[in-house]
């Protein structure tokens, strides 16, 4: 590993001037369970490492107060310190049956060491194609508050990951939370992931689904799908979620949306699988999600 020099700053400002101070030599330390195995293979060579584990107000979950008017029912929104670790994320929301699918992707995000150390923040900040976190909070249309020198402001996930690696931020500017706003009633979420072996290992496809039903149990009013490890982003397949709004959830229906995700796939072929596999898990998951979230949802009732 190279030498760099450690940086431990206390406030926030700290944290900014030291990024505008030293530029592209530097780099974040959140849970370093990707920085770290990086820094020892050579890929990232920053000469300077900022901690951000002593900077306060950057960690923790906070449930937002839920509206239960009966004609605008919606379940609570959560406010989620990027520096809060994947484990701290899953206690917080394991009574949340609304958020199940992003439940499930922190269960199987690496072992339980890992699942201590790595944070929601970093796990989206490492903009990688198979970042497990992503899809879950695409389909629940999180946003991204950024504080930098100009200041601070909110951004959709979406669109925020703009290439491996690669992320739209301007310089010296850090994330600080994730707000996932709340969802409609008769909601339902799942997530569904493909690893070469049953556990600790990075995704061959992951997916993710949102579905929000009408009082009729039946219609979707609402959809999303977030797709993982099968372009060079997590991505949302809009023109497949175009596919169920205003409709029926039925096999024939799901199934055309789950085709029209593969078609809306870019996967590679690595040491993983190849590119057509990875197109069949995507078409095979997705359909799988979309009926798991739909039946979630139509178990709603105060189903949050």
């Amino acid at each position: 590993m190279i030498r760099f020099e450690y940086h431990q700053p206390t406030l926030l400002n700290e944290t900014i001037a030291l990024l505008v101070q030293r530029g592209e030599e530097a780099a974040l330390l959140a849970g370093g369970t990707a920085l770290l195995i990086d820094m020892k293979r050579g890929a990232r060579r920053p000469r300077h490492v900022i901690s951000l584990w002593q900077v306060p107000g950057l960690a923790g979950v906070q449930v937002k107060g839920s509206l239960r008017t009966p004609a605008l029912a919606t379940s609570a929104g959560a406010s989620v310190g990027a520096l809060t670790t994947i484990s701290d994320l899953a206690e917080a929301i394991a009574s949340r049956p609304s958020l199940k699918g992003l439940l499930e992707a922190a269960w199987m995000i690496g072992g339980r060491q890992v699942q201590n150390m790595a944070t929601v923040g970093g796990n989206i900040c490492k903009a990688s194609p198979g970042a497990d976190m992503v899809p879950p909070l695409l389909c629940l249309d999180a946003r991204l508050r950024l504080v930098g020198p100009e200041g601070e402001r909110m951004t959709p996930l979406d669109g925020f990951l703009i290439g491996p690696d690669q992320m739209a931020l301007q310089p010296a500017e850090v994330l600080t939370e994730i707000y996932v706003p709340p969802t409609a009633p008769r909601t339902g979420t799942a997530f569904l992931k493909v690893m070469r072996r049953h556990a600790m290992d990075c995704s061959i496809v992951a997916v993710a689904t949102r579905i929000s039903l009408a009082e009729d149990g039946q219609t979707c009013v609402e959809a999303r799908i977030g797709v993982g490890a099968a372009a060079p982003n997590p991505f949302r397949a809009k023109r497949a979620e175009s596919l169920l709004i205003g409709k029926r959830i039925e096999p024939d229906l799901v199934r055309a949306a789950a085709h029209q995700s593969r078609e809306e796939s870019q996967p590679i072929s690595d040491v993983r699988a190849s590119a057509d596999y990875r197109r069949m898990l995507v078409e095979t998951l997705i359909e799988r999600a979309v009926l798991k979230a739909a039946e979630r949802a139509a178990q709603d009732g105060d189903y949050r």
